[in-house]
Order: C-alpha cells, then sequence, then structure tokens
C-alpha cells in the first residue's frame, strides 16, 4: 500500500504546473497544500537538508548548523552564505531560530518527523500561523530512500534528478543484500560500534545508527532496543570484554589513536587483531550522526573491513562516484586518502 500510495502521488505530481497550487499527499499520508511556487525549501534537520541539497543545492532556504571545515570543502560556496536557522526535526529545536525561519519565509518545510509521526507541537505551530506548509519524509530505512528521492523529485521538480538518485540507492542496496545474504549468521563478523571519546557508548543492532553495520554483512554485538530518543546507551567495559567483539569501529579519533594503549581493552579481541577502524566523517558521519544517506557509503566502506577477501570493494573508485553523483565534486587521490583517515 505505501508503494502504490507512493506512486499514486508521483502520478498526480508529475500532471502538475508550476503555476498551479495542488493538494498532495506525503509520505506519512499527510495532505499537504502545496504553493503555487516551490523555490525556496527548508530541512528540518541535517539529513533531510542534505538530501534536498543532492537534489539541487539551489532550492536551500537555509542551513540546520553552520558549516564545519569539512562540509565547507563539499558544499557550493552559494550554500555556505545561506542563513543558519537552525534544527527542528526529530528530537531536535535547541538551536532552531523562529525569526530567522520567518525572515527567509520558505515555501515549503520538508521534515523526518520521530517514530511519533509528528514535529515538536510548538514547531508545527509556528509553520501553521506563518503559513508554510510541511511535508513529511520516511526514512527510518535505508531501503526508504528511493522512494523519498523520487517523492522529493517530483515534489519538486526535479523528477529526472530524482529518478537517477533512486536507481542508484536501489542498484547499490541490492548488491549489498546479495553479499550479505550469502554469508551464514553464524559466519558473520561481530562488530562493536563505539561512540564518544570514551568508546563506552553506542548503538544497538536495530536502530537507524547502527543499520550499517547490518547492510555490510556484519553483527552487532549489542541486541539491546535502546529505551532513548538519542538512540544510544552507555555501556561498561566489562559488557564489551564479555562481547569480545572481532572488529571495532569508532566515531572519535581520540579513543581509536589510544586504545592500543589501555590495558583496558588489552583483551578484547579487536584490539588484540589490530582491528580497530576509524569511521569516515567527510563530509559528514558515514555510518551514523547525522543518519544520511551517506550511511551508504559507510556500509560499501565497512564490507570491505570485514570481508577484505570476498567483498572486494573498491572504496576509491565508489567514493568518486557517490561524491561527484550526490555532492557534484571530484575528490582528488589525496583528498581520498583523508577521506579514508589515511
Amino acid at each position: 500500500m505505501k508503494h502504490l500510495a507512493v506512486g499514486l502521488f508521483l502520478v498526480v505530481a508529475s500532471l502538475l504546473t508550476r503555476a498551479e497550487a495542488a493538494q498532495v499527499s506525503d509520505m506519512y499520508g499527510r495532505s499537504v497544500s502545496l504553493p503555487a511556487r516551490i523555490g525556496k525549501v527548508m530541512g528540518a534537520s541535517p539529513p533531510v537538508t542534505y538530501l534536498l541539497y543532492s537534489i539541487d543545492p539551489s532550492l536551500l532556504a537555509g542551513l540546520n548548523l553552520p558549516p564545519d571545515e569539512k562540509l565547507q570543502k563539499v558544499l557550493r560556496a552559494e550554500t555556505l552564505k545561506l542563513p543558519v536557522i537552525g534544527g527542528f526535526g526529530g528530537g531536535q529545536g535547541r538551536n532552531f531560530n523562529p525569526e530567522f525561519l520567518m525572515a527567509v519565509k520558505p515555501d515549503l518545510v520538508i521534515a523526518w518527523p520521530p517514530r511519533s509521526g509528528a514535529l515538536n507541537p510548538r514547531v508545527e505551530q509556528i509553520l501553521a500561523s506563518a503559513g508554510i506548509p510541511s511535508a513529511y519524509l520516511k526514512l527510518d530505512k535505508m531501503s526508504d530512500y528511493p522512494a523519498a528521492y523520487e517523492f522529493l523529485g517530483a515534489l519538486l521538480g526535479r523528477e529526472e534528478r530524482g529518478k537517477k538518485l533512486a536507481a542508484y540507492f536501489r542498484g547499490e542496496l541490492k548488491k549489498l543484500g546479495t553479499f550479505s545474504s550469502r554469508i551464514p549468521e553464524n559466519k558473520r563478523v561481530t562488530v562493536y560500534f563505539a561512540e564518544e571519546a570514551d568508546g563506552l557508548t553506542t548503538v544497538s543492532a536495530n536502530s537507524v545508527h547502527g543499520e550499517a553495520v547490518a547492510l555490510a554483512g556484519g553483527r552487532n554485538v549489542y541486541r539491546k532496543e535502546s529505551d532513548n530518543r538519542q538512540g544510544k546507551d552507555k555501556i561498561s567495559i566489562e559488557q564489551v570484554i564479555a562481547y569480545n567483539p572481532e572488529v571495532i569501529v569508532a566515531q572519535d579519533d581520540s579513543f581509536v589513536n589510544g586504545i592500543y594503549k589501555d590495558p583496558r581493552w588489552a583483551g578484547v579481541r579487536a584490539v588484540r587483531n589490530h582491528r580497530v577502524y576509524l569511521i569516515p566523517d567527510t563530509p559528514f558521519d558515514w555510518m551514523d550522526r547525522p543518519p544520511s544517506f551517506l550511511r551508504l557509503m559507510g556500509a560499501k566502506w565497512l564490507a570491505g573491513v570485514l570481508y577484505p577477501r570476498s567483498a572486494k570493494v573498491d572504496i576509491a573508485a565508489e567514493i568518486r562516484t557517490f561524491y561527484q553523483l550526490f555532492f557534484g565534486v571530484n575528490p582528488s587521490d589525496r583528498e581520498i586518502g583523508a577521506i579514508l583517515n589515511k
């Protein structure tokens, strides 16, 4: 039914001229009144904003966070000049500036809501009072991305671009699925996902933050479902030792640089075998926060890390293809080395 609803939307949207206002359904089935012309769009959170950027940077009305040095190397010069309005998607809102949003007055807001299917009531009230319509995306799993790209392509008058990115996503997810399906459960490499400077914060196997591990054919040792909104839990070093993972992937470079000197971690199999890896994070994290379309690259990279003999991933070639398609940039060999923390 979900695919049928999206398909019907695409048919209806493709018949509209940009001079007409329209009533359409978003990916959550909400009725949305579109303005006659959509020229400026605001993403409610970084994953949505970067998704919009990959479709057409000129559509963006503002940013959620000031671009750091890594983002500045990838984003267009005109994008870097956009106002920072803050984030107001699921679990966000602390840095949200309603006055900046009113000053920009986007034609449309695109949001990825939390599991409740609704934004913060205060944010929804602000948008309603300002007459700014909002459409919701479903991005809970990587398999949602092809439909999301097609949805946005039709919604924003970028049909061909949306279809192109959707086709790439479907094809690459299929390759990953075919590869991982051939690995028996008892042969899957066990992975501990270490977050923060001490490495003792992790994400659950079934969360959006840990999905890349499963896509790569790995088995996340932390099976508990997180009970907090951030999707991450503190655990003890004793728990990690009991898990005894074959591989550790981490976000913090100081943790990776120090783990081989820390006697607390010495008995963990991944440390003994020197299989601790720093997750690439250019222009932002490949596997976790923000949980964006770059998780597809994270899964490809991790498949090569976990199964270097059988995965046969030419990660440099994959980076060139992906960055050209989604960001419109061509990284040099030196830049690829920096992306891979080499």
